[in-house]
């Protein structure tokens, strides 16, 4: 006879497959921002060259120094949200996703709101940079436990698969004394100092002595 006993273990797992898309995505993400700020933008200008007020007002100026350009904002969102690899959750790749989106229509607006509304390549592979990346953020790889359920099988000894011999008492021929079947024990004589023939009392004095005359007695 034997009961089964099962055993549950969780065992962490990831989606690899989710993992490598969000790597895929977010790389191409990032890649096509740091792209798109050495392309024109609008007005045969480049992301570079294109000054970072044009996000916030219609007058496409110049500009020199590479970090205060539309196309250097573009290379930092870019590296940044690559960077943001590092973190399994995936919010800081939607994050920098998100902000490509914004700097592709911060400048859109500017552009609409202009005499030109001349929109270059730059500008759109920016947003579908933002996208791609946004994307990739989405696609992280869920941690969960697969149950792994292992039977055990405890046997337990059964009685009756064994001969086991009990005592019986009364397969035995005991003896056992009958007190009845004996005579009572009957009381000693006092022994007889005098020798046979003499009586004796029962405080084991010899009486004929006591009658007989003593020697000596006047």
């Amino acid at each position: 006879m034997g009961t089964h006993t099962i055993h549950r273990t969780g065992v962490p797992t990831t989606q690899s497959g989710a993992d490598h898309g969000r790597l895929l995505f977010t790389i191409l993400g990032g890649a096509a921002l740091v792209v798109a700020a050495f392309l024109n933008w609008s007005r045969g200008m480049t992301g570079i060259t294109l000054s970072n007020h044009s996000l916030i007002n219609t007058g496409f100026l110049p500009q020199t120094d590479v970090v205060r350009t539309v196309g250097g904002l573009a290379v930092v969102i870019g590296l940044a949200g690559m960077f943001g690899l590092v973190d399994r959750s995936g919010w800081l790749t939607r994050l920098f996703g998100l902000l490509g989106i914004a700097l592709f229509v911060m400048f859109l607006i500017q552009v609409l709101r202009s005499s030109d509304h001349t929109l270059q390549p730059g500008a759109w592979l920016a947003l579908a940079g933002g996208v791609v990346m946004l994307i990739g953020g989405f696609m992280r790889g869920y941690d969960h436990e697969v149950i792994r359920e292992t039977a055990y099988e405890e046997r337990r000894a059964d009685p009756a698969a064994y001969d086991e011999r009990r005592v019986d008492p009364a397969a035995y021929d005991e003896r056992r004394v009958d007190p009845a079947a004996y005579g009572e024990p009957r009381p000693m004589n006092p022994v007889d100092p005098a020798g046979p023939g003499r009586a004796v009392d029962s405080r084991g004095l010899d009486t004929d002595a006591e009658s007989e005359p003593r020697s000596g007695r006047a």
